[in-house]
């Protein structure tokens, strides 16, 4: 087997995912008693240095991917480790998907300064009024807006430490961001209060949690090493995800959320303003008739008596 070069963005995030990729593979190979080499290369997206405050409109383009791919067609890279949720769901046909690994947790966290915090819990998400809450994405946003109205959503870019140095230095009241890439940095939470937000009711995007391997379609021997690393679980629910977002034509211009959890599929969707929420059985569920139904003017939320938010617990499953 030839060298294989790993492809990165140079983010702290991006270098865990790809070394973690890197680990994988090397400890699959120790155990099958087979020899790899592998080397990383770090490659700048239009992510990295595009940091305007909104990203609508942007992540259906390749926003964080292009530079990595044009690295593969190049042939300067054999693989590229991606955040699964940053791919496009139509991926292009000389490139393929060779392995997705197990996936971390699936859920936001809110991280608030202890200022934020009511004293009293009420209904929604416990801040004061008119917390300014950074988020980078519309799906949060109007989240947000459905469970805290009396809060303020804006926009928040940069990696995940430059966020919260942000929410530090009181730019922000609290911030939203995804489990996955705070537990796999082990970054220190203790100047702030941090809750598990319920991956049922405050619904991630569809591949939250999960790192993708990306390779040439027709590079045969570097698919067959990949594939000896895919997590089948992982690569069957997200995969499901996907299709959903895939339905609705969906990219960061659709406030959308969905995921597996276990039986269950839960969903959210932004219609005209107003988010709307359903859980349905993830066997035999049919797409076009469920996405429409939570799109027609007729639609009607079943009470729920899940919890929204709890203190936070360290996740203690693969891949965080």
């Amino acid at each position: 087997m030839r060298p294989l070069v790993a492809g990165t963005r140079g983010s702290a995030l991006a270098l865990w995912q790809t070394q973690h990729a890197v680990a994988t593979l090397r400890n699959q190979a120790a155990r099958t008693a087979s020899t790899i080499e592998l080397s990383v290369r770090t490659i700048t997206t239009r992510g990295d240095t595009d940091q305007s405050p909104v990203l609508a409109g942007k992540l259906g383009k390749g926003f964080f991917t292009l530079e990595l791919e044009n690295a593969l067609r190049a042939g300067e890279i054999d693989f590229a480790v991606h955040s699964l949720k940053d791919l496009p769901t139509q991926s292009a046909d000389d490139l393929a998907i060779g392995a997705i690994l197990p996936r971390g947790p699936k859920h936001d966290l809110l991280i608030a300064r202890p200022d934020a915090i009511l004293e009293t819990r009420s209904q929604g998400l416990p801040l004061i009024d008119g917390a300014r809450v950074g988020s980078s994405s519309l799906r949060r946003g109007a989240l947000l807006a459905r469970h805290s109205p009396k809060v303020r959503g804006e926009p928040l870019r940069g990696n995940v430490p430059t966020r919260l140095n942000k929410l530090a230095q009181g730019q922000y009241h609290a911030i939203v961001l995804a489990a996955a890439g705070v537990e796999r940095l082990a970054l220190d939470l203790s100047p702030f209060v941090v809750f598990d937000l319920n991956p049922r009711v405050w619904v991630p995007a569809p591949g939250q949690g999960a790192v993708a391997i990306q390779c040439r379609a027709n590079d045969g021997d570097t698919r067959r090493v990949l594939g000896e690393v895919s997590h089948e679980p992982t690569a069957d629910d997200t995969g499901l995800e996907r299709l959903y977002l895939r339905a609705l034509d969906g990219g960061c211009t659709t406030p959308f959320g969905c995921v597996v959890d276990g039986a269950d599929l839960c969903l959210g969707l932004d219609v005209h303003g107003g988010w709307r929420h359903t859980i349905a059985r993830r066997e035999g569920a049919d797409r076009a008739r469920l996405l429409a139904a939570m799109q027609a003017a007729q639609f009607r939320e079943a009470a729920s008596s899940e919890w929204l938010y709890r203190e936070h617990r360290p996740s203690e499953v693969p891949g965080a």
